[in-house]
């Protein structure tokens, strides 16, 4: 990964490491200097917020934390960074030790709702109760943990991200239960970027489709040449999410209608297994908005249910499904409180269930399912869809359509500390610049657009390679995913 290659340089030019690891946080939080951060929501964002907090930091203090025990900690939940920084940000200066904690935990309304309204959450501790998992400390990549963390404590966030604006969070299909909406005008928002949504199958599936399409043999191993990618119809997306696919019914309207019997024998019984984020996900409402129309209209029959959840205006449900994750039977759906819990159901629970079981779910294309430079794969693969590639350059352009912008906020009574206001507002104005993101890790970013705002004059007229590589053309209008997305620059 470029940012690997970007550190192992400056660790080798630097001689002994100094990482900031819980020993050392500690004895800086007792000698008061060390500046702490702390954000909550928008597990789609995690690594678009760990990337930019890396560009901060001097590589020989660079530190990371996941959530979790042992060797291999998930970090589906929380995580966090330390280091010196090694330039002046907002108004902490070159060498200020930093801890930046981040929950990922619940997902975008996490990063709203309580924000809004000024209520505690549970952040990860990162102390001297995290132990060391075994990886290089200092840390050369946001995915490798130097420390596993297991202790939660209480305070407030000082900011929130949203993988959509906090106004379409407040819709009642959003809304946890009760679906009681919270005043946001207590809110400083503003748009940190544009992020890449896809959709994706778990290998078992994605093998069985390019299949279907043509594209490798009969019974030939999946092949993962881009030129190969195969695609599903929106429609069917949009089926399967609200409900209305499901393996062995009367009329077998289900996988059969995108894989034929000629490639599966038992395509019309298989089940519709769906990983989905749960209420209150910006991953999940920006799908409701874009391929259910759900909660983009007053008109109950303008907009599609969202499968196991049944919506009012007055509480919004999750209903258990009524079966288990398998190749054959009707359907089952899994909801997760972060893009992990989806990354795991898709290429672990389902793929690794007994016979052949396909599932769908979605992901930011920030994720990755085999990330660079490791021999991880998570057993999943993302799909075109109606033929289009989920690729930045499409993305940037309007060629592919499901991009969202995303938010960050803080309560501008709340976040009483100056110096943590000026933090997060170079992050929030900064991060999803071209320059930002050009450093940041690669798989990072294939799913992060630079939005129209921040360069000037027209795409046509753009001719700095960096700011191309990242520059979106496109935008909603602001705070609005409810609108189309329009070429707008």
């Amino acid at each position: 990964m470029q940012v690997r290659l970007i550190a192992l340089a400056a660790l080798a030019s630097c001689g002994a490491s100094h990482a900031l690891t819980p020993a050392q946080i500690d004895a800086a939080r007792a000698a008061g200097t060390l500046k702490e951060v702390y954000v909550a929501g928008a597990s789609a964002q995690r690594l678009f917020v760990g990337a930019w907090f890396q560009e901060q930091c001097k590589p020989t203090t660079f530190d990371v934390f996941f959530n979790g025990t042992g060797a291999a900690p998930s970090g589906s939940n929380h995580r966090a960074y330390s280091c010196e920084l090694n330039k002046k940000v907002g108004n902490w200066a070159a060498g200020t030790k930093v801890l930046f904690v981040k929950r990922d935990q619940g997902g975008s309304t996490q990063g709203v709702v309580p924000v809004a309204s000024g209520a505690a959450q549970d952040f990860m501790a990162v102390d001297g109760t995290c132990t060391a998992t075994g990886k290089p400390s200092p840390a050369t990549d946001i995915l490798n943990a130097g420390f596993a963390c297991n202790n939660v404590f209480s305070r407030l966030a000082d900011a929130g991200v949203s993988d959509v604006e906090p106004a379409l969070l407040n819709k009642p299909v959003n809304l946890l239960a009760p679906a009681v909406a919270v005043a946001t005008t207590s809110l400083d928002v503003g748009t940190i970027n544009q992020t890449v949504m896809a959709v994706a199958v778990n290998k078992k599936a994605y093998r069985a489709l390019q299949e279907a399409q043509g594209l490798i043999g009969a019974g030939a191993a999946l092949d993962d040449d881009p030129a190969k990618q195969p695609s599903l119809p929106r429609t069917f997306v949009s089926a399967a999410f609200s409900g209305k696919l499901s393996g062995g019914t009367a009329d077998r309207r289900g996988w059969n209608v995108v894989i034929p019997a000629s490639v599966d024998a038992d395509v019309e019984n298989k089940q519709v297994n769906v990983c989905r984020r749960n209420v209150g996900s910006g991953t999940q409402a920006s799908f409701n908005a874009e391929f259910l129309n759900n909660d983009c209209s007053n008109v109950a029959g303008n907009k599609l249910a969202v499968l196991g959840q049944t919506t009012g205006t007055t509480n919004s449900t999750v209903v258990a499904p009524t079966t288990t994750a398998a190749a054959l039977g009707t359907q089952w759906w899994n909801l997760g409180s972060g893009s992990g819990n989806v990354e795991t159901c898709l290429g672990s629970t389902v793929e690794n269930a007994a016979g052949t079981a396909y599932a769908i779910g979605v992901l930011s294309r920030e994720n990755t399912p085999t990330p660079t430079g490791t021999t991880t794969d998570k057993g999943y693969r993302f799909v075109k869809l109606d033929g289009i590639a989920p690729t930045r350059d499409n993305a940037k352009v309007g060629a592919y359509g499901f991009v969202y912008a995303a938010t960050m906020q803080w309560n501008k009574t709340t976040l009483t500390d100056t110096a943590v206001k000026s933090f997060l507002s170079q992050m929030r104005s900064n991060a999803g610049r071209a320059a930002s993101l050009s450093i940041a890790d690669v798989d990072t970013q294939e799913g992060v657009l630079a939005p129209p705002t921040t360069y000037s004059g027209p795409y046509a007229a753009l001719t700095d390679a960096v700011t191309l590589k990242f520059a979106s053309r496109v935008a909603r209008n602001t705070s609005a995913s409810c609108s189309p997305l329009a070429i707008v620059k």
